[in-house]
């Protein structure tokens, strides 16, 4: 249980660092002049000055299924191992990191075919992994809710 609850602090800690990010990243956007310097890059870009705010959509997305992780692990702590509650925020928090390491390749290709830049081959590979951990969420998730399938079963049995 030591483990987990180190990876609970590990997770908010992850919290705290996407929230300061995501205050720095609307602060130099909207209240100073940091990205007026950047404006002829994005012209370039498929959105053009919004490319900027389609990875941000993929961040919340890796955000809320941080929140469901950390909301997961509570409930692990709280209830035990083997229980409905963790094993459904697992699986939905899996499914959103899915979605956003799949979502954000196939933007990272589009971005790399379009700007040529070697420089987005390692935000590829970062999106294989996240897609990796969402797998690897979502099969935990499998085994977290037949665990608590048979712990129900011998609950009742006895």
């Amino acid at each position: 249980m030591r483990k987990i609850k180190f990876l609970n602090a590990f997770v908010k800690v992850l919290i705290v660092i996407y929230i300061c990010h995501f205050v720095a990243n609307f602060y130099l956007t909207f209240f100073t002049d940091f990205i007026k310097s950047y404006e002829d890059l994005y012209k370039g870009f498929i959105f053009g000055y919004y490319t900027q705010f389609v990875s941000i959509v993929f961040s919340i997305l890796t955000f809320l299924g941080l929140l469901l992780i950390k909301i997961g692990l509570g409930s692990i702590i709280k209830d035990g191992l083997f229980n409905f509650k963790s094993a459904t925020k697992f699986k939905t928090a899996g499914k959103l990191f899915l979605v956003s390491g799949f979502l954000s390749l196939v933007f990272s290709v589009v971005l790399f075919y379009c700007s040529q830049e070697l420089a987005l081959i390692g935000e590829i590979g970062q999106d294989f992994l996240l897609m990796v951990i969402g797998f690897s969420l979502y099969i935990i998730a499998d085994v977290l809710q037949n665990g608590s399938l048979l712990k129900q079963e011998n609950e009742l049995t006895i």
